[in-house]
């Protein structure tokens, strides 16, 4: 049987997602589980096996695999398909072989790419910001990384981490006195963990849980999370002028209702002129999805461009 089916994997600091789609992006299993804390290769094992469970779970048998694509949030060697850098999977942190293995183990070709390139080429393919010619996303999670979409390309810089917002400084103060390692950056004043460290809870979750219970810490934690990334959209929206920005990742899908008023509010002031007032500021339409499904449709078009089937 010709191989026509996608899988994916989007592995984070957290959680590990992974899925088998239709060449058109028609989800046919996926799979979550938390991401093992034993770091190297286990990492590369646990997702050998999320692979083999949602083949098995979507009937489909290896030959049926036209390939598959892993998102990370790291620094990658593409061509020798390796991990250079990924400081938020334990383990890691230098370079990690990936992509043999697990093509050796699933009997498929495989490609690594920046997750947050996955992100916004999932959401781009069939997502929130389909038929568009110029997306910027912005997902947050345990970290902050984002992807761009310019003239109808999907734009991966020089090093292959062009929209890394997570870096962007949010505080220069902060980043200039060095109280912490972290401080002052986007990912250290706006991700999951640094919303549940100012309101004092133990998640994100908890927070979002708080402030709608009117808790005046998570309130504020939460208000603060939402002034920084507004003031990024206003920010990306000036340099790029998109036609939409697309905030994604599990903080997202939940508390889109307490962080996207205040993001737009900010942004639409404080963004260029003439680029605000068309500017689309959405939630993304796939959920936890996006990047696994983003993974495995930049995995296709690099079989393709290669002028393999």
């Amino acid at each position: 049987m010709p191989a026509h089916l996608l899988a994916g994997v989007d592995v984070g600091g957290t959680k590990i997602a992974v899925g088998l789609a239709g060449a058109s992006g028609r989800v046919i299993a996926s799979r979550r589980a938390a991401t093992t804390r034993d770091g190297g290769d286990a990492v590369v094992g646990q997702i050998a096996s999320l692979l083999r469970d949602v083949m098995h779970d979507g009937s489909a048998s290896p030959g049926e695999v036209q390939c598959v694509g892993v998102a990370a949030p790291a620094v990658l060697d593409q061509a020798r398909g390796r991990v250079l850098w990924a400081p938020n999977i334990v383990g890691w942190q230098s370079q990690v072989d990936v992509g043999r293995p697990l093509a050796e183990a699933l009997g498929a070709p495989v490609s690594l790419h920046y997750d947050g390139h996955a992100w916004v080429a999932g959401e781009w393919w069939c997502g929130a910001a389909r038929g568009a010619r110029d997306v910027a996303l912005i997902a947050v999670g345990t970290g902050i990384g984002g992807g761009l979409v310019l003239d109808g390309r999907l734009h991966r810089g020089r090093v292959g981490v062009a929209g890394a917002v997570g870096w962007w400084v949010a505080d220069w103060r902060e980043v200039a006195a060095k109280r912490r390692e972290s401080d002052g950056w986007l990912e250290s004043s706006a991700s999951g963990p640094a919303i549940a460290r100012a309101a004092g809870r133990a998640s994100a979750e908890d927070a979002f849980r708080a402030a709608r219970d009117g808790d005046s810490a998570a309130r504020a934690a939460v208000q603060r999370a939402a002034e920084v990334l507004g003031v990024a959209a206003a920010n990306i929206a000036s340099l790029v002028d998109p036609e939409i920005i697309v905030f994604a990742g599990g903080v997202f899908a939940g508390g889109a209702d307490l962080l996207l008023p205040r993001i737009r509010e900010i942004a639409s002031r404080e963004a260029q002129p003439q680029v605000a007032p068309g500017l689309r500021i959405v939630t993304a339409e796939l959920g936890e999805d996006a990047a696994w499904l983003g993974a495995a449709r930049l995995a296709q078009l690099q079989r393709q461009q290669e002028g393999r089937p």
